[in-house]
């Protein structure tokens, strides 16, 4: 390795660039700068991943006034890219950025330069002269016949004498180029005339495979010879890559010193903890560490709404720790701790195809997976998609787009129960009667008695409905119970009185139509059992018939929790079904499961014991799709709603994720725990607390005002374990 080039040194926010600075990585953003959200995402994932400085794209005046609102809320140095317009390089100053990237000779002359290095000036702001290749001066194009390495340090030289003449030489340069031979000749060209630091980067270097080949060539060969003091490579990828391929190579030459890796809460000032403070305090405290440990400190969670539990859905917030939650694997888990923050800013609503939309956080991942538009917007069925090889994955759900398709789990736990004990009736098998009776129930079953005690039970039957009222005779008649039946309105009322009865059934299925469930062992019977109740609850509220001239099937009921249960059932039947609800004016929300599709059909018509129908010409084939681990709906739409209030998350224990009716969500990656997880060390906190990570798993919880504390022990411990598994040194 040559020595490095000796250069002024450039303060550049924090960062100090030149001389014997450490050698930094650059990425630029990929958004419309227009876009705060958008753009604040993909600076905190560069945050995440090492990246020292960003750059973001300011084209308009519109992109410069957003730049003060970005700058608020990262952690890293931030440039603004400015051509041509001086204008915008003023109002960037005015916004608090940490640099300038521009070229004094194209901003409309001397006048504007001075305008624009008098302000830098005043704030200490240093600028990037940017050369490139493609983009050279025409007159620099004739003499050379064409983009050389010549020409690009003659371009790099008639800026810099600009700003010299100004009397600004806070500034470093880079000469850019896609082929590499011709970028390492015009760095190498450069370096003996100037001293100012170099910012190496092969332009437009391509996909992720040629894109680091070249880069890994021009920037290697470079700092192998001393020349370079900040580097970025460019790839048609996710900038994260970019900055992932710089560290390597960094560290392929021993320019990438091992020690502290430190990842904070991006989005630390909406936090109930006081993450600004809690990462200037641990980045302070673990300073002196020089053994290789990744600690993240993290803070921010993402919302949801209903969340899927083992007792049916329920309101996020209401969800405690302890509790189970089903998980994009079809298996409950424990809810490990939940988290609330105060949150502003723009939700992504939603909509699945038959389902009521969601609301989540633009960051927070979901199991998704594109379908392509065809021709005349027309896209493939989702069973095709499957079938070529594609498969749900974790997609943050501000890229979701109509047409995508959501993957929800099918439950994938089985408990089969032979009897149950209920004082005053004794030992009652769990058999097709009993299954019977409790969709009875559910569907038009009530409770009456004086104190609240449910004395009396009625059922209430059409009158043409007589097969039914014979079987809920027969069946209470087995349990020792006398019915009676009267019969009015064209109703056909099922009366019994016993307390026992009334406890049962108040016990397992509820109490009012609105709180009606199943308990939840029922919804992972063997389906066998689960028949004869879908069977029960379709002759009480469910219809099979016509509508507009097209086969379907619904089920109807005020309770959204049985709804939901409903459901997972005729999912787990291999029934496809879609979820959502009908409000009528002046009457409860009506929550309705309806079957459409030729094959789902012909399936709950086989569960109902009703002979097959002919399809009408149309088949539906519907936006619901299953196989053996999810079901599957495609996005109506998405749309952005502002939201400042609390918002929510849950650690589950495990898979780190959970179901709302429609999509999985998994815990945030970047905002959340999940950056925490996958560090050697991390913190994440919420309501007053921190939780300690060593590895993926929660190994301390402890008051907030101990967090830095608790990480200081958990690090030195960590570097003690990592020290004694190395073994003594060895001597040469």
């Amino acid at each position: 390795m040559t020595p490095r080039r000796k250069t002024r040194q450039i303060q550049l926010g924090s960062i100090k660039i030149g001389a014997a600075a450490p050698i930094t990585v650059q990425s630029m953003t990929k958004t419309d700068t227009r876009d705060v959200e958008a753009t604040l995402l993909q600076i905190w994932s560069l945050e995440a991943a090492g990246c020292d400085i960003v750059r973001v794209a300011v084209p308009v005046k519109e992109a410069a006034e957003k730049l003060g609102e970005i700058k608020k809320q990262i952690r890293i140095p931030l440039v603004a890219d400015i051509h041509f317009n001086y204008k915008l390089a003023l109002i960037a100053l005015d916004q608090g950025v940490d640099g300038l990237r521009l070229n004094p000779g194209n901003i409309g002359g001397k006048q504007f330069v001075m305008e624009v290095v008098r302000l830098a000036q005043a704030r200490k702001i240093p600028i990037r002269i940017g050369v490139n290749a493609g983009s050279l001066e025409k007159d620099l194009l004739a003499k050379y016949n064409g983009p050389t390495a010549r020409g690009m340090a003659e371009s790099a030289l008639r800026h810099i004498r600009i700003l010299e003449d100004c009397g600004y030489p806070e500034m470093k340069i880079s000469l850019k180029a896609s082929d590499p031979a011709m970028m390492i000749e015009a760095y190498r060209m450069l370096a003996d005339q100037v001293e100012y630091p170099f910012h190496l980067g092969v332009t437009e270097a391509g996909t992720p495979t040629a894109g680091t080949i070249k880069s890994a060539v021009g920037l290697g060969t470079l700092l192998a010879e001393g020349i370079g003091d900040t580097i970025r490579v460019s790839l048609a990828a996710d900038p994260v890559e970019e900055v992932r391929v710089g560290i390597e190579i960094l560290k392929a030459l021993g320019l990438r010193k091992q020690g502290l890796t430190f990842v904070a809460c991006p989005s630390c000032g909406r936090a109930d903890v006081d993450l600004v403070k809690l990462a200037r305090d641990a980045e302070e405290r673990l300073k002196g560490v020089t053994e290789e440990v990744h600690v993240a400190v993290m803070g921010c969670l993402p919302p949801g709404e209903q969340v899927v539990t083992k007792e049916g859905p329920k309101p996020i917030e209401a969800i405690g720790e302890g509790e189970e939650v089903l998980t994009h694997e079809g298996t409950f888990r424990r809810v490990l701790w939940t988290a609330t923050h105060q949150y502003q800013g723009d939700l992504v609503e939603v909509h699945p195809t038959g389902f009521a939309p969601f609301r989540l956080t633009p960051n927070h991942p979901v199991w998704a997976f594109p379908r392509p538009s065809r021709r005349k917007g027309k896209r493939p069925h989702i069973l095709r998609v499957l079938a070529s090889g594609d498969a749900p994955r974790w997609i943050k759900a501000g890229e979701l787009c109509p047409g995508w398709v959501l993957a929800n789990p099918i439950l994938q736990e089985k408990e089969d129960r032979a009897a149950l004990t209920a004082e005053g009736l004794g030992v009652i098998p769990v058999d097709d009667d009993f299954m019977t009776l409790g969709g009875y129930y559910l569907a038009e079953g009530t409770l009456s008695g004086k104190g609240g005690k449910p004395y009396q039970q009625f059922f209430y039957f059409h009158e043409r409905q007589d097969a039914y009222v014979e079987r809920l005779c027969s069946i209470l008649t087995g349990l020792g119970i006398r019915p009676g039946i009267q019969r009015r309105r064209h109703t056909a009322e099922v009366i019994a009185h016993s307390l026992a009865l009334g406890r049962l059934l108040e016990s397992l299925f509820g109490r009012g139509s609105q709180a009606k469930r199943l308990p939840d062992w029922m919804v992972r019977l063997p389906h066998e059992k689960q028949r004869p109740l879908i069977r029960a609850l379709w002759e009480g509220d469910g219809y099979t018939g016509r509508v507009r001239g097209y086969l379907r099937a619904t089920y109807s009921t005020s309770s959204w929790v049985l709804a939901v249960q409903v459901h997972q059932i005729l999912v787990r039947l291999g029934i496809a079904a879609f979820l959502h609800h009908r409000d009528q004016r002046d009457r409860k929300r009506n929550w309705v499961v309806s079957v459409t599709s030729k094959e789902a059909l012909a399936r709950l018509r086989h569960v109902l014991g009703l002979r097959a129908t002919p399809a009408p010409a149309y088949s539906r084939n519907g936006q619901v799709v299953l196989d053996e681990r999810a079901f599957y709906v495609g996005v109506r739409a998405v749309r952005r709603a502002p939201y400042t209030g609390h918002v929510h998350n849950l650690e589950v224990e495990g898979t780190h994720s959970f179901v709302v009716p429609g999509a999985a969500l998994h815990n945030c990656e970047v905002n959340g725990p999940g950056e925490a997880r996958a560090a050697d060390i991390g913190v994440a906190g919420g309501k007053g607390i921190g939780l300690i990570f060593r590895k993926g798993e929660v190994v301390r919880k402890v008051p907030e005002a101990r967090i830095i504390e608790a990480l200081w022990e958990e690090v030195e411990r960590f570097i003690a374990e990592k020290q004694a598994a190395r073994g003594p040194e060895v001597q040469d």
